[in-house]
């Protein structure tokens, strides 16, 4: 696929090495989407996503319908009051001028019509029996996980196979969903690393050029619950940056490495570094140099 142009925004590496971790911060609901230049870029990479996988990139439960027709008018409201130059409506249409593309503003699928407004992808997570459940998504951008592989799953479920997540994180995400205002949504930071420039990185398949160039893999995730069906939306935004951009950041490849290295081996497995690590051995050279 073609590069993302957007500017090198996040780094979360920089601000906690730690990769088991909530790292919730307070989000103001005006920002809840960050649109930029790449909309054009993910509403094209979606539709082929969805003629490619398609019920690997969206599938949604009957009874998720009320949260995904709530997810929707909130979503839209938000684009048009917040961001009035670049989203309009025409008629039944809803206009974004950063790609000049229109979608309808209803559908039979309203979070996958939904999805296809902004860069995020877009996950509805309801509670059933004391626990919430992925009860409906748009994921043609997931970070090494298949849809198909967690819909209909709980949270202590879709998690399992994190090593060390059970004991260090689940307890307090458990809590933290209980306990997620409407007036009070977060946002949290995601990275990891990849060969080649895919956004669709799915586990066993092809996810880009296996000898190209190293890329740095952020996300930007933020949970809102909804006022009215109680659900909460989970926004996934991926930011893709060839390695060699951090390099213009003092620290960034240093920390960038320190925090690979302090990975537990079943953790630095998960993650896949190991299947970096020759693209990695050129970086630790440049950064010993940099360090003497």
């Amino acid at each position: 696929m073609t590069d993302l142009q957007s500017p090198l925004r996040y780094l979360p590496h920089m601000q906690s090495p730690e990769l088991l971790h909530m790292g919730l911060s307070p989000m103001p609901t005006t920002a809840w989407i960050e649109p930029d230049a790449d909309a054009l870029l993910f509403y094209r990479h979606k539709l082929q996503q969805r003629q490619r996988l398609g019920q690997r990139v969206w599938q949604a439960l009957p009874e998720s319908m009320p949260a995904q027709v709530e997810t929707t008018r909130l979503l839209a409201a938000h684009l048009q009051r917040d961001y009035p130059a670049l989203y309009s409506t025409r008629g039944q249409m809803l206009r974004c001028a950063d790609g000049e593309f229109t979608v309808p503003l209803e559908s039979s699928e309203p979070l996958w019509n939904s999805s296809l407004w902004i860069a995020d992808d877009l996950v509805l997570m309801e509670p059933r029996d004391r626990e919430y459940v992925l009860t409906a998504a748009s994921l043609c951008s997931p970070s090494h996980w298949r849809l198909e592989d967690k819909f209909d799953r709980s949270m202590s479920a879709i998690h399992e196979v994190i090593p060390g997540f059970d004991t260090a994180l689940q307890p307090r995400i458990e809590r933290f969903f209980a306990h997620l205002r409407v007036e009070h949504p977060v946002v949290r930071h995601n990275w990891s690393l990849q060969k080649g420039n895919a956004l669709c990185a799915r586990p066993g398949e092809e996810s880009g050029d296996a000898a190209g160039e190293l890329y740095y893999r952020s996300e930007r995730q933020s949970l809102r619950r909804l006022p009215k069906t109680g659900a909460i939306v989970f926004t996934i935004r991926v930011y893709l940056h060839p390695l060699a951009a951090l390099a213009s950041v003092p620290g960034a490849i240093v920390q960038l490495l320190a925090a690979i290295d302090a990975c537990s081996p079943a953790l630095y497995e998960y993650k896949g570094f190991a299947a970096v690590e020759d693209a990695l051995a050129a970086w630790r050279g440049d950064s010993d140099s940099d360090s003497r």
